[in-house]
């Protein structure tokens, strides 16, 4: 080498040092909370890093410094088979919440009136209690890290549960931390099939309309919020993970799910979808967001004849209109705004396929990766009860379909026996397992629960149910309500009015000092539910699934109807709230009313507001409201906007006349 290559040389190598030294300095400022429970901590380079594995040494998946994917693979490549397949489980667990958030090591009584399980509808084990392992069945023998489960006690109770079984599994053999799941809690929260749950009923969380309302309010911002609020509440508690949001298209009225949608409008649905999940993930998944779960890809919302594709005699979808573009569409801004996770549906997409959508390469793979670009992890529905188009066929060969098919994770599942089995027997190979297993770790690493997978019980009491966060689902819940028909501005009442209440649980605050009984009323304001019935064949997969029909004659709460028009024999003023949990025929009492309100989860002291003006009505329907039972049937499951005629259209919504001074 000459002198001048030596001169360069050492230029060259100084000014690397320079670069790395700058580079430690600049990872230093960004040194992330470390805590561990029983994992020893390195030190390396003034930096804290956890030995997960135990080994005295700084391994790849324990770097903090390394890219996500880089520590996936690394992990990934250290795992046994039986480790990998309880990384493909998302189990459900629920019944070991002891009080003060102890873990119980026995299931503990069922609650006096709990719902049963539901019926077993194929013959395969379902939701049996006896089938419940207990958490460090799961976590130590089982190798399970997605554990979908409910915040029991209080916050602080909650996180302390959260965290004692992330301590369990900090002690296992490569110390892989937990991934805690839940289904939406903030909103009405319906019980399974459609019911509402009882008023008494005291949420843990701020409490929000359901989806739809979000959709009747009209603000993508305030979804986004909502996004972020709940995020911040789950976290808190532990949860990193909600199986939320539903881009499904309402174009079927009789459905059964629709409140956990965003209504009607194809466009409006995938607009909110991805504002929710940029709340709660964030524009780029970290510490300060959870994964969400988009759902149910490629579109629930055409089921044929509006039954619960939960249920044999309701499992396929269905496209008379040949619109299934439309639905599979409605994802694609989840897709953009990285959603972590992507739920396939329970029912039979006809139009591509004859076996339900988790079994179906031609969805999970072809459609959903290669034509919508998904890059997250695919996860069953709580699948293992349904097995549309593979009825015959054992569940260890129901399994190797799904994951065959592009499925990574089984939603509701615990039994890893059948993943272990088949790559024993071949028929899955350990590089396509690999594949789901990194999938399903990067975004583990990417929110720092290698680092630290702890929270604080105290800091749980002030985050949730913080004043502000109330307060912003206190005015979502106002902002859902729709105006309807005010005949006469009969509304807002006006103060001192001696009011009536039908259908209320307790007398809302803003009422009181005015409500009488109907002699003594100058108006009666009833409150009823949207139309339902309630299955009663015996193959209902929920206990009580509320199935679809737009009108009360025949309906199953056709008591309700009776109560309407007995308020309104009395020949006095009747407002009629409705909670619209599907689009209503209106035409048996909107002529003898003057007043009527849809509601899409808001309690009685929102409506109350409204009512009384308070809160001047803002919502627009998030689906259009059909004249007639004819116009019901006649329409074309996969077809928004259908009606052959239409009583209110998509986004009406009333509101009042300013006030006078």
């Amino acid at each position: 080498m000459n002198r001048m290559s030596s001169i360069l040389a050492l230029a060259f190598a100084m000014l690397s040092a320079q670069t790395a030294v700058a580079r430690v300095g600049e990872v230093a400022a960004h040194q992330p909370a470390i805590e561990s429970r029983s994992a020893p901590v390195i030190v390396e380079d003034g930096l804290r890093f956890r030995d997960l594995d135990r080994n005295g040494k700084l391994d790849i998946y324990e770097d903090w410094r390394r890219t996500p994917a880089e520590r996936a693979k690394d992990l990934t490549a250290r795992m046994t088979v039986p480790e990998k397949a309880g990384m493909m489980m998302h189990a459900v667990n629920s019944g070991y919440f002891g009080p003060g958030g102890a873990v119980l090591d026995q299931l503990a009584p069922p609650p006096p009136g709990a719902l049963k399980p539901p019926v077993n509808v194929t013959g395969v084990p379902g939701f049996d209690r006896a089938d419940k392992p207990s958490p460090r069945d799961l976590i130590v023998n089982r190798n399970v890290r997605f554990i979908m489960t409910s915040p029991g006690g209080s916050p602080a109770d909650a996180a302390r549960w959260a965290n004692a079984l992330q301590e369990m599994a900090e002690g296992t053999r490569l110390g892989v931390p937990i991934v805690f799941s839940a289904d939406p809690i903030h909103t009405t929260n319906r019980l399974p099939g459609g019911a509402l749950p009882p008023p008494d009923r005291v949420k843990i969380t701020s409490s929000w309309p359901d989806q739809i309302g979000l959709a009747a309010a009209r603000d993508p911002a305030l979804v986004r919020r909502f996004g972020e609020i709940a995020s911040a509440e789950l976290r808190a508690m532990g949860f990193r993970m909600i199986l939320n949001p539903m881009a499904d298209v309402v174009s079927e009225p009789r459905w059964n799910r629709i409140p956990g949608t965003f209504g009607e409008d194809a466009r409006l649905s995938g607009e909110y979808a991805a504002q929710f999940i940029l709340g709660a993930q964030g524009t780029h998944l970290g510490p300060d967001g959870i994964m969400a779960t988009v759902k149910h890809f490629p579109g629930d919302g055409p089921v044929e004849n509006g039954l619960d594709p939960h249920n044999p005699y309701g499992k396929k979808l269905v496209y008379p209109g040949r619109q299934w573009k439309l639905h599979y569409d409605a994802f694609a801004p989840s897709f953009r705004a990285n959603v972590a996770f992507a739920m396939g549906s329970y029912g039979i997409p006809t139009w591509l396929d004859d076996v339900a959508t988790n079994f179906s390469r031609k969805v999970m793979t072809d459609l959903l990766r290669t034509k919508m670009h998904f890059k997250g992890v695919a996860i069953t529905d709580w699948m293992h009860a349904q097995p549309w188009g593979l009825e015959d066929q054992p569940k260890i060969e129901r399994e190797r379909r799904m994951v065959w098919a592009g499925i990574d994770q089984l939603g509701g599942e615990h039994e890893t026996s059948y993943i272990i089995d088949l790559v024993k027997q071949g028929k899955l190979t350990g590089k396509r397992i690999d594949v789901s297993v990194r999938r399903i770790l990067e975004p583990m690493f990417a929110m720092g629960l290698f680092e630290n997978p702890y929270v604080d019980p105290e800091a749980a009491l002030r985050v949730v149910k913080a004043p502000e966060y109330v307060a912003a689902g206190e005015l979502a819940q106002r902002k859902s309500i729709v105006l309807l028909k005010n005949a006469s501005n009969v509304l807002p009442l006006a103060q001192g009015r001696k009011v009536a209440l039908e259908g209320f649980a307790a007398t809302p605050k803003a009422l009181a000092g005015q409500v009488v009984d109907a002699a003594a009323a100058d108006v009666i304001v009833v409150k009823v539910n949207s139309p339902f019935r309630n299955n009663t064949s015996g193959q209902a997969f929920f206990v009580k699934t509320h199935e679809g029909t737009p009108v009360f004659a025949g309906a199953d709460n056709a008591d309700e109807l009776a109560t309407i028009r007995k308020a309104v024999a009395t020949g006095k003023p009747v407002i009629v709230a409705m909670s619209m949990e599907r689009p209503a025929v209106l035409s048996e009492f909107a002529d003898t009313v003057p007043a009527i309100l849809a509601t899409f989860g808001s309690d009685d002291a929102a409506l109350a507001d409204v009512l009384t003006g308070a809160f001047a009505p803002t919502g627009k329907l998030p689906f259009a409201l059909p004249a007639d039972a004819a116009s019901v049937e006649g329409q074309a499951e996969d077809v928004p906007f259908d009606f052959a005629r239409t009583a209110y259209p998509f986004g009406f919504g009333l509101s009042y006349p300013p006030r006078k001074n």
